[in-house]
Parts: structure tokens; C-alpha cells; sequence
């Protein structure tokens, strides 16, 4: 490591304790990892972390027809690690526009949780105000949604509503509220506020407390490093010192609620190849990105305010593989 990354980290991380520390005592946040690659289970730099949440995305045309191929190996490894794994439903493999009746998604939990029986933290629709959802004109089928995972799943851990933090985020949960029966946790994607450094009391997520009330989860966020073309986010060194300092800023936005439970961190690892996003702390040929260190940071401040040992300085680069299983 070259002395200028090396000050940059050790500045970054430095920043992040005294920026991470809250105002006032409050539980630590459970930190979560999410990303879709089975893969990531095989990288030991996640291991050494210790994070026991996770996070997947699951089409749910493909659960409807009992098609678990996508889903088999990551749930699996998941498992044999005691990892807890929140499942969000999402929109079809084959078409963004298809809205499944009622009926129709009361079997795709009932597929789900016949074959992931131990899978018991779900979340009833992924980003559902966002316009590539079929929910985003139809926040009343969503809380329809979650009223029947409520039926299906008793005594499960359910995010009632997942959104993102973009303008129509109050108007589509003042109209879910309306419909969805005694909803507790919630859940929200609020990369706006961790990339653009907005005042807690002007962000999205502040906003998304006044709006709900009960339990709050970060399900996906972190520090965007490339995002589709033409934006703000390019890629590069400088993107990934970005994404770091959004890394920081995610957490700190998390103390500023004792109500906010959890955070999970997406992605693990970029993309083999680049698509139209990259969130990765780990680069796409498994080279450790400067949030990767943030994140070590914070797991290790967590863990000295338990009495336990910190979390050695984590590999470069993705040394051996571990087994899936």
C-alpha cells in the first residue's frame, strides 16, 4: 500500500469513529451484507468480518413456478455459516410490468417457505415505489402483500414496506398505511442521503421517520462507485474514496435514530462486468476497496464496546476460496 492511500485510509477511518460516535447511548445497529453472488460466501475477508445478516433479492415468477436454481447456493451457504438471511421479493425475471394477484403471491410464500422452511426474515416487496416495480402506481396491492405474508408467515420478521428515498416515497406510504394491518419494522433505501451528504433534518431519511412509525431498517445502501452513464458516479479512485466517505456517512445517519435497527450494505463485490451499477466494496477481480476498511471500522468499534478482539487489518486482495458448503 502506497503512503498517500495509506494516509487516506487511516484519515477516512479516523473520521468515521468520531463522525459514527452518536450523541447519545443508544444499541449498536446490526450490520447486514446484501448482493445476489453466491460467490461472495466463498470470500474470507467476509468471514473475518463476522457479519451474521444478509440480504437477497428474489424474482418471485421464479419461485412461483418452484424454479429455486438461482437461490439454492447462496441461501445454502448462508445457512451453514448461521447467517440470517432476509429475503425480499421483487418484480419478475421476464417482465417489470407483471403485478401478481393476491392469490398468486400467497403462493410464492407458500413455495418459499416450503423449501427455505428456516428462512423466517422476509420482506414483502424490494423497492416497491421505484418505477421499475409493478407496485409504484400500487402501494394498496403492496400493503395487500404484506397483509397476506403477515397470514402466511406467523411469527416471522417481516419489512412491511421497502422503499426508496425518492419523491414519491411519502405520498406511496401514506396510501400503503391506509391498507397494510399493524405493520412494525420498515425498510428503507436511502443511497440519496449517504452520497450526497445532505443534513440529517433535510434528508430522505428523516422524512421516511416522520412518515412511519415502529422499527426502521436500512435494507440497502452504502456508497455508489458507478452508476449507469452520464451521471455523477464514474467509477474510478476517486468515485471508490467517494463511496467510502458515503460508507461512513450511512452509519452515521443510522445513530442519528435509536429506531433504526439495521443496516445492510449493498453490494459485496462489483459486478464481473459492469451493467449500469457498482456499489461493490470489493472491486470486480476482488481488490479491497477503501469502504471495505469504513466497514472493518465499524464492526471493530462495535466489537470493542463488547470486550471483543478486533477484526485484523483485512487482505488486499481475495486470497483462497473457501467451500460454498
Amino acid at each position: 500500500m502506497t503512503l498517500p492511500v495509506r494516509s487516506f485510509l487511516l484519515t477516512l477511518i479516523s473520521l468515521a469513529f468520531v463522525v459514527l460516535a452518536p450523541a447519545h447511548a443508544q444499541a449498536a445497529v446490526t450490520i447486514g451484507i446484501g448482493d445476489q453472488k453466491a460467490e461472495m460466501w466463498q470470500d474470507p475477508r467476509l468471514k473475518s468480518l463476522g457479519l451474521k445478516h444478509a440480504r437477497l433479492v428474489v424474482a418471485y415468477d421464479r419461485i412461483l413456478r418452484k424454479d429455486f436454481t438461482f437461490y439454492d447456493a447462496w441461501i445454502g451457504a448462508a445457512q451453514v455459516r448461521g447467517v440470517d438471511v432476509v429475503v425480499a421479493f421483487n418484480h419478475s425475471s421476464r417482465s417489470h410490468k407483471a403485478l401478481p394477484s393476491v392469490a398468486q403471491y400467497r403462493r410464492v410464500i407458500r413455495n418459499f417457505r416450503a423449501r427455505y422452511p428456516h428462512v423466517r426474515t422476509m420482506t414483502t416487496w424490494n423497492e416497491a415505489n421505484h418505477l421499475t416495480q409493478p407496485t409504484f402506481r400500487n402501494p394498496k396491492r403492496a400493503a395487500q402483500y404484506y397483509n397476506a405474508l403477515r397470514q402466511e408467515c406467523s411469527g416471522c420478521k417481516i419489512v412491511a414496506a421497502d422503499v426508496l428515498d425518492q419523491s414519491n416515497m411519502v405520498p406511496w406510504l401514506k396510501t400503503f398505511k391506509r391498507y397494510a394491518v399493524r405493520p412494525k419494522v420498515w425498510g428503507l433505501h436511502n443511497y440519496k442521503d449517504a452520497n450526497r451528504n445532505r443534513p440529517f433534518r433535510n434528508s430522505g431519511t428523516a422524512q421516511f421517520l416522520r412518515t412511519v412509525k415502529g422499527e426502521v431498517w436500512l435494507t440497502e445502501t452504502g456508497g455508489i462507485v458507478r452508476f449507469a452513464k452520464g451521471t455523477t458516479f464514474r467509477g474510478g479512485v476517486a468515485a471508490e474514496k467517494a463511496a467510502a466517505r458515503a460508507t461512513a456517512r450511512t452509519f452515521a445517519l443510522a445513530n442519528m435514530s435509536s429506531r433504526i435497527k439495521r443496516v445492510y450494505l449493498y453490494q459485496w463485490s462489483a459486478d464481473p462486468r459492469f451493467i449500469n451499477w457498482d456499489s461493490g466494496l470489493v472491486d470486480s477481480v476482488g481488490r479491497a476497496r477503501p469502504a471495505l476498511h469504513v466497514l472493518r471500522a465499524q464492526v471493530n468499534r462495535q466489537r470493542r464496546s463488547r470486550g471483543l478482539p478486533a477484526v485484523p487489518p483485512l487482505a488486499a486482495k481475495l486470497g483462497v476460496r473457501l467451500p460454498l458448503f
